[in-house]
């Protein structure tokens, strides 16, 4: 179904460019056409970390919450990449793709193909990969994952100085088969009454993406 869709995508944004724009292989040697399909696998790969970024994000505030919530020991299969991920890190997941499609994200997607496709014609000699935006957008994954996990974190950090008084004032309380019961229970109420102020860092989020694959990505 990935390589029919990309067929499909690859056959329209051809038929949409101008024909002066359109390579004539049969005057091409067979070398020159191997670097021209490698060309477009490093401007795809380019296009692709931009929302592989943003995915990640969530990941990283997933598996930061995971720690300090205790949900850090089990985690949920993948079987898209046959890895295990993080409980809380799979919510964030399922709710950045719901609002990326909720934004019209896989509009934009399309666009930024035809964009690239315009602005980087196939067969011509440029890479037309940005090297300073993949490392700027790789920094997305960081920034806004701890965003996500920000406010949730600071309130662990409360419970847990909250649980070091208990502890030091009754020692005879085991504050460690305590605690897992409390930042479970609070880790998850937090979580329900602060999913829905995500929604802006999301749109951050995804805006920046947007703009790292129609402006930054790829060059003539």
């Amino acid at each position: 179904m990935r390589v029919f869709l990309a067929l499909v995508f690859g056959v329209v944004v051809a038929l949409t460019m101008p024909a002066s724009a359109s390579i004539q292989t049969s005057s091409l040697a067979t070398a020159q056409i191997v670097v021209a399909m490698l060309r477009e696998m490093m401007i795809g790969a380019a296009f692709s970390l931009g929302f592989q970024a943003a995915y990640s994000a969530t990941q990283v505030a997933g598996r930061i919450l995971d720690v300090q919530t205790g949900f850090g020991v089990a985690g949920v299969l993948n079987p898209a990449s046959n890895t295990f991920s993080p409980l809380l890190g799979s919510l964030y997941g399922m709710v950045g793709i719901a609002l990326f499609l909720a934004m019209n994200g896989h509009h934009q997607l399309i666009r930024a193909l035809a964009l690239s496709a315009a602005i980087v014609q196939p067969g011509i000699n440029s890479v037309g990969v940005s090297a300073g935006a993949l490392l700027q957008q790789s920094g997305v994954m960081f920034s806004y994952g701890l965003m996500l996990a920000a406010p949730i974190m600071f309130a662990l950090l409360l419970v847990d100085l909250a649980l070091a008084v208990y502890a030091r004032s009754l020692p005879q309380l085991n504050i460690l088969v305590l605690s897992f019961a409390v930042k479970v229970a609070v880790g998850v109420m937090l979580l329900a009454v602060s999913i829905k102020w995500t929604q802006w860092t999301f749109e951050r989020l995804y805006q920046v993406t947007f703009d790292y694959w129609l402006q930054k990505a790829v060059a003539p």
